[in-house]
């Protein structure tokens, strides 16, 4: 059993990963490797330009913009994010260390930001 408490899913959120690692990319931003704990999403709704809701252990949230895919763990195509439960995104450095307060391990994705203007929320 891991030390991480997750925190609750709520009304709307259609899936949810946890943030298994989170890796600094020179030039490019944070690499997030996310783990499927529930749902069923979509690549296309992970993918560069989405923004991701983020939710850290005590609750707090973030929205992020994927920059693109990382391919260190292969290609991102759905038939492989069902068969792994994984998937690799980049974002930028700015939204992973927003606020002082960087992204770790343990926090949560819990779906998809519907635009750019949910980023303020």
């Amino acid at each position: 059993m891991s030390g991480f408490a997750f925190p609750p899913a709520r009304p709307g959120d259609a899936f949810r990963f946890r943030v298994s690692d989170v890796v600094e990319v020179p030039l490019r931003g944070y690499l997030l490797r996310l783990r499927l704990l529930e749902g069923s999403p979509r690549v296309s709704e992970l993918g560069p330009g989405r923004y991701l809701r983020l939710r850290a252990p005590d609750g707090e949230e973030r929205v992020v913009r994927v920059r693109d895919y990382a391919v260190v763990g292969g290609k991102a195509t759905q038939a492989r994010l069902e068969r792994t439960r994984e998937l690799d995104v980049v974002i930028s450095r700015e939204d992973a260390l927003a606020g002082g307060r960087p992204i770790r391990s343990g926090w949560v994705v819990v779906g998809t930001a519907r635009s750019a203007g949910e980023r303020a929320a």
